[in-house]
């Protein structure tokens, strides 16, 4: 496993616990694949490509451009996934 960022690379592929880059990365046709939770982190998983890297420095260099509604979609999307997987172990009283 090698980290590099706020991203991980993984034999299965590119994951991020950043929910605001997760949703950057959805935003710019780049899917979820799988998720998954360490505590209260969900971490989302990407395809590994050489891309997402590219991706990662527009993002957090402010020169990624993708359209407004899109991203601020993916990002509810995106929370109510967490919330979701968060409280998905939490029982419930009878």
């Amino acid at each position: 496993m090698s980290i590099h960022g706020d991203l991980i690379q993984t034999d299965e592929g590119t994951k991020t616990c950043d929910l605001y880059l997760a949703a950057f990365f959805v935003s710019v046709d780049c899917p979820v694949v799988k998720t998954s939770r360490d505590g209260k982190k969900v971490y989302f998983l990407f395809d590994r490509n050489e891309i997402i890297e590219q991706l990662k420095v527009s993002y957090f260099t402010r020169q990624a451009k993708v359209d407004a509604l899109t991203y601020a979609d993916n990002i509810k999307s995106l929370k109510s996934l967490c919330a979701s997987i968060i409280h998905q172990d939490i029982p419930r009283a009878p």
